[in-house]
């Protein structure tokens, strides 16, 4: 006789603490990091050095995440004084600032074999010789576009909103 069993209640072994976050404050920067520093002014953490990278500086993280492209994340608490300090409907038109808080679903995937579950989710090179403590890249997470960024002692994910109970469904399944 086969029994069947849920893929909830097999257990893969896999040392990890996998997390829904909460929702982020998030701005798309566009344009040269000089005019958008010139405009945001310096009390923010400093832009990146090198693409697919990320800077953390009170709680406010800026991700590098393309040419002349960055992501402001912050805790949803910080929105309305991040908002009125970078004035988005005022900003010149050689950058653009953009709101897009809404558009992601973060995971937390920590503990020793936080690696291993990102191995299954995404086909990026994250040893830590290529991808680095502070990296931060648009990938391909379960087929889709996603944000992954290295963390302590693990990662996050960053994919569609609407694609969030989902992706949840998935890593509580290899978890």
């Amino acid at each position: 006789m086969i029994q069947r069993v849920s893929y909830y209640e097999v257990d893969m072994g896999y040392d990890v603490n996998i997390k829904r976050l909460e929702v982020s404050t998030l701005i798309d920067l566009q344009g040269d990091p000089a005019i958008i520093t010139h405009w945001i002014g310096n009390d923010l953490p400093p832009f990146p050095e090198r693409p697919n990278t990320a800077t953390n500086a009170k709680d406010i993280s800026i991700y590098w995440v393309g040419s002349s492209r960055w992501l402001l994340r912050a805790d949803v608490l910080k929105e309305q004084e991040l908002l009125s300090r970078l004035r988005l409907a005022e900003t010149p038109t050689e950058i653009s600032l953009v709101q897009v808080s809404d558009t992601l679903q973060f995971f937390s995937i920590k503990g020793p074999d936080a690696r291993e579950i990102i191995s299954i989710a995404s086909a990026i090179d994250h040893h830590p010789s290529v991808f680095p403590f502070n990296g931060a890249s648009y990938t391909e997470i379960f087929g889709m576009k996603g944000l992954l960024i290295r963390k302590g002692e693990g990662f996050e994910i960053g994919v569609e909103r609407s694609y969030g109970d989902m992706v949840e469904d998935f890593l509580l399944r290899i978890k």
